[in-house]
C-alpha cells in the first residue's frame, strides 16, 4: 500500500529541508513525495536538486496558488492514500508511517483517516490538537488537522479537485462537499506544523473564508451561517484581548 506526501512550498528553503528528511528517515518505506514549488524566488530549487534522488517528481513552476498546486500534484499520485504537508512542517516522529499504514490498510469504509498535529512556533506553540470529530462542529468550523489526514485516493476521484477560489479554507471546502462524510480518528502524533503558517497568522480571513465554504456548500441556513461567523470572530478577539492582559 502506497502512501503519497504532497508538498506545496514557496521560498521554503529555510524549512523544507528538514520535512524532507522526517520523511526521509520514515521506516515504512512505500511512499512517494511530490513537490510543487510555486516558483521560489530563494533557494527553494536547490534544495529539492539536493534532494533528487529522493523525489518521485517536483517541479519549480510559478502557479496560482497552494490549491492549483494540490491539483497538479492529485494528477499525479500513484499512493492509495495521500497526506499533505507544508513546507514547515514536519512528521512527528520515524514510526509514523508504519504506524499509520495498518491502520489505514484494514480501513474499508473512511474516506479519511487522521491523528494529532503538535504546533511550533505561535501562540499554540507546543499544543496538540485532534479528537474526534464532531460532524454537527465541523458545519460550523475545521475541527480536525489536515496536517495530520490520511485522504482515500478515491475520495478525490468522487468529489474532484480543490477549489482554486479559497486560499486557506481550501481543504474545509472540500471537505464540506460530502455530506455523508466517513472519517476516523486515531490517537497518535502525525505531524509538526509550523504555527506561523497561512491560516495560522490570518485569522479574520480564516474565518471569512469558513462562512464562504460554508455557504457555498449549503450547510445550514445563511442566517446561522452568519451567527457562527460572528461568535467564532468575536470569541477569538476576546480570548487575544484576555491574554494580553
Amino acid at each position: 500500500m502506497k502512501i503519497t506526501i504532497i508538498i506545496a512550498v514557496f521560498n521554503g528553503a529555510g524549512t523544507i529541508q528538514e520535512c524532507l528528511n522526517s520523511i526521509k528517515r520514515q521506516s515504512y518505506l512505500d511512499y512517494e513525495i511530490i513537490v510543487m514549488d510555486g516558483g521560489s524566488t530563494d533557494r527553494t530549487k536547490d534544495v529539492l536538486l539536493r534532494n533528487n534522488d529522493e523525489i518521485a517528481y517536483w517541479e519549480s513552476n510559478k502557479d496560482r496558488g497552494i490549491a492549483h498546486a494540490w491539483n497538479k500534484a492529485l494528477d499525479l499520485s500513484k499512493g492509495d492514500w495521500i497526506l499533505f504537508l507544508g513546507a514547515d512542517d514536519y512528521l512527528f516522529d520515524e514510526n509514523v508511517l508504519s504506524d499509520m499504514a495498518p491502520v489505514l490498510e484494514s480501513d474499508k469504509c473512511n474516506d479519511l483517516v487522521y491523528g494529532e498535529i503538535q504546533f511550533k512556533g505561535g501562540e499554540y506553540d507546543g499544543k496538540f490538537f485532534g479528537e474526534p470529530c464532531d460532524l454537527g462542529v465541523l458545519k460550523r468550523r475545521m475541527n480536525f488537522p489536515h496536517t495530520a489526514t490520511f485522504h482515500r485516493k478515491c475520495f478525490f476521484d468522487e468529489l474532484g479537485r480543490f477549489d482554486e477560489k479559497f486560499k486557506i479554507a481550501i481543504d474545509y471546502e472540500l471537505v464540506l462537499r460530502k455530506k455523508n462524510l466517513m472519517l476516523s480518528y486515531f490517537k497518535r502524533p502525525v505531524s509538526v506544523m509550523g504555527g506561523e503558517g497561512v491560516s495560522s497568522t490570518l485569522i479574520a480571513e480564516t474565518h471569512r473564508e469558513f462562512r464562504l465554504a460554508q455557504l457555498k456548500n449549503q450547510v445550514s441556513s445563511s442566517y446561522v451561517i452568519q451567527f457562527w461567523y460572528v461568535y467564532y470572530r468575536c470569541r477569538h478577539a476576546l480570548n487575544r484581548w484576555l491574554s494580553n492582559l
